[in-house]
């Protein structure tokens, strides 16, 4: 995981005040790094401003240098010292070639501020700045007009700040014959630990490193703490920043510069381990035969236009047409984890909270490769309905656009649609075109009795191992990081930080598959807009689809299955859920033919067959929506639904599940959410209206009420009392539900209750809950305001999703405006530039007619070659 480039890593840490005014004074700037010439000593250095003006970053830095004399380091060229370099060294005797052509660029115009900047930049000592939530700390220095803006080098990434390259930082003494040059890179260790133990408080333990405490409140007025204790100020703050040099000196090696994030490292050796298994020589290659993705050369596959972001945003490209076909078709495929409440209300009687074990993992490891080089696709299923002959086990390889039915016996379908920024999964796809599944839940549709029509799908070939069987690399790379977890349970016990650092980086190896497959955009604080992040190092659509996918159908498969056998799921999350089913008896079920799959998959990767373990269980239940479960049994499931808990309450504590059952069950309306809020990472690095890091009180009320993705029923709703310790008792509706006939009929719920939410009302109790349903009884449907545009845009969807290739559309001589024109000479209306794009998007599925209901137009512009525009004659009346 790790990069094994050698760098001087230098902690860092402020220690600031943030005044009455609304002003935040900076107490100290310190710095640790190992001791050049013996790194068993580290070198402390704490800046006092004593004026409250804030210092540059290079002024900062090349203090450091010059205590911990840096440029003795080896990573320094030879040359420079306390003072810097020489103008004239670096004149005469340019260490390479461009460095060359520099200086002589530099030394025929001064004022070539270009040229001055690369013939200086191989004279640089060599920075890593290391740094805790970097977000406080890397906006305490001075900015300015002469001064480098620090700010718009770095990247938001895992709850850190971070660069993806160096920096320089160059500064003459101002006589033009010295100068000091630096190359800075920015790692936080926020993005190098595991979830749940991301504070300096966890961190320190672990590298033996205790964090320090301020004593009596001084911590919100450290310029008091400097005044009144400086010795105890500055052993307090200097302390931080050895913690985080010695943790990553744990993580990584000494003098190791670290991997941009934990993830970013957990990619890395898949490619590593990668680069092994497919026996190739460097990681072009894997790329090719891992994801179907080469270096884009200019010659064009793919319309432009068309381009998935993962691959544009990299200069790369699918290696031919079929890649791109299918890559496409896998990306709207992929949808997020599986998340629902199928049970609101109080059950005052044991149930579990069951884990599917490294989830992610054992997904991973059952996808097999593809041979992207052999024309990947292997057959086109066009307008037909699927059978299981097409997709005879869960991990066969096809992506289809499909239309379905499920039997009314079915509890829980299988097929999701994208609606509402959910996913909705209904009995039926009527009233839309249909949506996009993948392998997994295509099977297990099949298998439950759906009738699935494909109106386009895509079966892949799959890459063979010399020995004939599937090529599994996420299998490979995955089990050497289960493997390392497991060697470091043993070595530092389980829940150690070294163990869930290892359990974090092979979860996290699915994250990066699927990193930009639904477009991400983040804040690109150097071009000082919004922009797509990109894809991984191992990005694939292909990987990230089918493995989400067997979660979800494992999930779904184990729900069916209990249902089927009178016992109840109250609960789902991503990867567990909340029944009354023992254990034994889940981890009996046969999925229909899945768990075996599951099993092996356990197997290869930790020797033992298990697939589910407990997580939580409790006597007592209250379930109010998805991501949204409480129980007063110590132990039990806490789960907020996105209430922060307030200040001095330890998550899952006893107080914290009091806190939060009293707010669901007295709630009249939404619950007053109140948090602390920083300025995000856009604000920070704005080069206008730039914020400093000062938090604000936010009061964000929240819905808590059952998010209608199924359909309550109403005939089983009866008015339960919960208890509270006050012995005060309340009422909660609490009911069963079922899957809703169609994503209208769950969409127009969804919107009557966002309505009375809005009016300052909640679903708690029966009575509420009536109310609800008779608006939703009497209750107008869908409208379709004007017929001819809902048809047009329906047309567009379909193209630029792929389900239909009109010829005028897919034309790459013409521009979107001259495909935006054709389209309105159809006489149905007229779509934007903003229409066109926002066509692609996998949450409009929902939103588009199904097809036959697009005829004649669609089946005329099907028809039409490219060149022509419509006549009278086919402008026919809708």
């Amino acid at each position: 995981m790790g990069t094994e480039r050698a760098g001087i890593v230098l902690g860092f840490d402020t220690e600031f005040t943030t005044t009455s005014f609304g002003t935040r004074v900076i107490d100290s700037y310190q710095f640790a790094v190992p001791e050049i010439f013996n790194p068993a000593l580290m070198v402390e250095v704490v800046i006092l401003p004593l004026d409250e003006h804030r210092i540059s970053l290079h002024t900062a830095l090349w203090e450091v240098v010059v205590a911990a004399r840096l440029w003795h380091s080896s990573l320094v060229p030879d040359g420079v010292d306390d003072r810097g370099v020489r103008r004239d060294m670096v004149l005469d005797q340019p260490p390479t070639r461009a460095a060359r052509d520099a200086a002589m660029a530099w030394s025929a115009d001064t004022r070539n501020w270009e040229a001055r900047a690369a013939a200086l930049a191989p004279w640089r000592v060599p920075i890593v700045l290391a740094t805790h939530y970097g977000s406080a700390d890397l906006t305490a220095f001075r900015g300015g007009a002469y001064v480098t803006d620090h700010l718009t080098r770095l990247t938001s990434a895992a709850g850190g700040l971070v660069t993806l390259l160096p920096f320089r930082l160059q500064q003459g003494d101002g006589e033009g014959d010295w100068w000091r040059v630096l190359s800075v890179t920015v790692r936080d260790t926020m993005g190098q630990t595991p979830a749940g133990k991301k504070s300096l408080t966890v961190i320190g333990p672990a590298c033996d490193n205790p964090k320090l405490e301020v004593p009596d409140g001084w911590i919100s007025n450290m310029t008091g703490y400097r005044a009144a204790h400086l010795g105890d100020f500055l052993e307090y703050g200097i302390n931080d920043a050895v913690i985080v040099v010695e943790y990553l000196a744990r993580l990584w090696g000494d003098g190791v510069i670290p991997p941009i994030t934990l993830s970013g490292g957990a990619a890395a050796s898949l490619v590593s381990s990668g680069l092994d298994y497919f026996g190739v020589r460097s990681p072009k290659y894997f790329r090719l035969t891992f994801a179907g993705i080469v270096q884009d050369d200019g010659v064009e596959v793919v319309d432009e236009d068309d381009q998935l972001s993962f691959y544009g945003k990299r200069f790369r490209r699918p290696v031919d047409g079929a890649a791109d076909q299918l890559m496409s078709a896998f990306a709207k495929a992929y949808h997020g984890g599986l998340n629902a409440c199928s049970a609101p209300g109080y059950y005052p009687h044991p149930t579990v909270d069951i884990d599917a074990q490294n989830a992610y993992p054992t997904a991973m490891a059952l996808v097999h490769d593809l041979d992207w080089e052999a024309g990947v696709i292997d057959a086109v299923v066009n307008k037909r309905p699927l059978t299981l002959a097409d997709v005879p086990e869960p991990i066969t390889p096809i992506v289809a656009f499909v239309s379905f039915i499920f039997p009314p016996g079915v509890a829980f379908p299988t097929l999701p649609i994208v609606a509402d920024n959910t996913l909705i999964y209904p009995q039926t796809s009527e009233g839309t075109a249909g949506t996009w599944a993948c392998g997994p839940e295509l099977w297990l549709a099949l298998t439950l009795g759906a009738e699935v029509f494909c109106q386009i799908g895509y079966t892949a070939v799959t890459l063979t191992r010399p020995d004939g069987t599937p090529s599994r690399v996420l299998r490979y790379g995955v089990k050497q990081l289960i493997d390392d977890r497991n060697t470091a349970k043993h070595l530092f016990g389980d829940k150690s930080i070294e163990e869930q650092t290892l359990k974090t980086a092979a979860s996290s190896v699915y994250g990066k598959t699927a990193q930009d497959v639904a477009e991400q955009r983040a804040w690109n604080a150097h071009e000082q807009q919004m922009d797509s992040v990109g894809g991984s190092a191992i990005t694939s659509p292909y990987h990230a689809a089918t493995s989400t996918s067997l979660v979800r159908a494992q999930l779904l498969a184990t729900m069916n299955q209990i249902t089927e056998r009178s016992g109840h799921v109250y609960s789902v999350t991503t990867d567990g859920f909340i029944t009354g089913m023992p254990l034994d008896d889940v981890n009996d079920l046969d999925l229909y033919g899945l768990a075996e799959h599951l099993r092996e998959a356990r197997t290869a990767l930790t020797g033992n067959p298990a697939v589910w373990e407990a997580k939580h269980t409790q006597d007592d239940l209250v379930n109010f929506t998805t991501r949204g479960n409480v129980s007063l049994s110590p132990g039990g499931v806490c789960a907020h639904n996105g209430i922060k808990r307030p200040a001095g309450i330890e998550e899952d504590s006893p107080e914290d599940r009091e806190h939060l059952l009293t707010l669901v069950i007295t709630r009249t309306g939404r619950v007053d959410n109140e948090y602390k809020r920083f300025p995000s990472f856009s604000d920070l690095s704005r080069k206008d209206n730039r914020k400093d890091f000062l938090p604000s009180w936010v009061i964000a009320p929240r819905s808590m009420d059952f998010d209608l993705k199924r359909r309550p029923v109403m005939s089983s709703m009866t008015a339960e009392l919960v208890p509270l310790p006050d012995g005060s008792r309340h009422e909660m509706a609490t009911f069963t539900t079922e899957p809703w006939d169609t994503v209208e009929e769950s969409l127009r719920a969804r919107e009557i209750a966002r309505e009375m939410s809005k009016a300052g009302g909640c679903l708690r109790t029966v009575d509420e809950w009536r109310a609800w349903h008779l608006k939703y009884t009497h209750g107008k449907g869908r409208r379709i305001v004007t017929p001819q545009r809902a048809v047009l845009l329906s047309i567009v969807m379909a193209h630029r999703q792929r389900i239909v290739s009109i010829p005028a559309l897919t034309d790459r001589s013409s521009t979107i405006a001259d495909k935006i024109a054709w389209l309105a000479t159809w006489g149905l209306g007229t779509v934007s530039e903003g229409d066109w794009k926002n066509a692609r998007r996998p949450e409009r599925i929902s939103q588009m007619l199904p097809l036959d209901s697009l005829d004649p137009y669609l089946h005329r512009m099907l028809a039409m070659p490219v060149g022509i525009t419509p006549g009278d004659a086919d402008r026919l009346p809708y």
